[in-house]
């Protein structure tokens, strides 16, 4: 498949999940999943604890940028795989 069909492809289906209202409940089943597992407390303590080891204060950018890919390494793989089994589900229902 090429990328201009690929490219079109993910629109359509980010606009059915805009849509749908599907993507408002993903992003808050993703909120609440990270919030019962802790890891948002655990993010919270990671960036204070990068920010306090600095010597001069970051910039928001400059913060956003250096706990980034920790944040999403850390992410639980059970809450990566239940997301990735409703985007799934969405897309062959949509297809």
């Amino acid at each position: 498949m090429s990328t201009v069909t690929n490219d079109h492809i993910r629109s359509n289906l980010h606009r059915e999940l805009v849509e749908s209202g599907k993507r408002d409940q993903l992003v808050e089943l993703l909120r609440a999943r990270l919030i019962e597992s802790g890891w948002r407390d655990e993010l919270k303590t990671y960036t204070k604890e990068k920010i306090q080891a600095r010597e001069k204060m970051p910039s928001v950018d400059e913060a956003i940028r250096e706990v980034s890919p920790h944040a999403r390494s850390s992410i639980p793989d059970n809450i990566k795989a239940e997301l990735l089994a409703k985007i799934s589900a969405f897309v062959e229902d949509n297809l």
